[in-house]
């Protein structure tokens, strides 16, 4: 019986939201417009993105707004998330339970990367190791 919970407890966690570092499916909310500013979300640690609509895949994700561009990062290219987008950049973000229709723009401009690592920095308070960022993937979320 133990065993038959377990199971039907798990379905449940990887059908709905990500769930710490578990992966989820399609999320939940309400549609909304995308902000001017994205600065209401310099308090908001984690952020939910969901990618590959046809097969919705969604995760916990850390994100900085910059003014009007919302960037998230991949630590390597072989994330599955980040595998999606390079099939279809087509994603949906979560904040607060507000969902943002968006496109994620793969961004290796100097600029960008500079852009989120500061405020990165500033929001999480932590160095990124050279070596280690070396393999990230930045991508930059803008308006469908």
């Amino acid at each position: 019986m133990r065993a038959l919970v377990f199971v039907v407890a798990l379905c449940s966690l990887l059908a709905c939201d990500p769930t710490v570092m578990i992966p989820g499916g399609r999320l939940s909310g309400e549609t909304k417009p995308v902000p001017a500013s994205w600065a209401f979300t310099e308090e908001v640690e984690t952020v939910q993105l969901e990618t590959r609509p046809e097969d919705p895949y969604s995760v916990n994700i850390w994100g900085v707004g910059v003014g009007d561009d919302f960037y998230v990062a991949s630590g390597k290219a072989d994330n599955a998330w980040a595998r999606h987008i390079a099939s279809d950049d087509r994603v949906r973000l979560r904040i607060e339970g507000s969902i943002y229709e968006m496109r994620a723009i793969r961004d290796d401009s100097a600029e960008g990367r500079e852009r989120f690592l500061e405020a990165a920095k500033a929001k999480y308070d932590f160095e990124p190791d050279p070596e280690e960022s070396s393999d990230a993937i930045l991508f930059r979320l803008v308006e469908r």
